[in-house]
């Protein structure tokens, strides 16, 4: 996947997130993607949550996309709860 790198976001970061998302979740590892907040409670990023660390899944994963920071976080397997 390429990265998208812009110094200044363009688009809505909802927006960015619609377009990328498919192509972010084809990726091997990865249960999910979702808009977050940078550690500093203020810089909108895109977040990739991964079943497991791997270097594979790390290196597939952009750095950020059109403009906006891209966050992975290591969640494991996301499954619907049972009733």
């Amino acid at each position: 996947m390429a990265q998208q790198n812009s110094a200044t976001p363009r688009r809505d970061i909802n927006d960015v997130l619609r377009a990328h998302d498919k192509e972010l979740l084809a990726i091997p590892g990865v249960v999910g993607v979702y808009v977050g907040i940078l550690e500093n409670g203020k810089t909108p990023c895109l977040k990739v949550m991964l079943a497991r660390k791997s270097p594979e899944a790390e290196r597939a994963v952009p750095r950020t996309l059109e403009g906006y920071p891209v966050v992975i976080e290591v969640t494991g397997e996301i499954r619907p709860l049972e009733k």
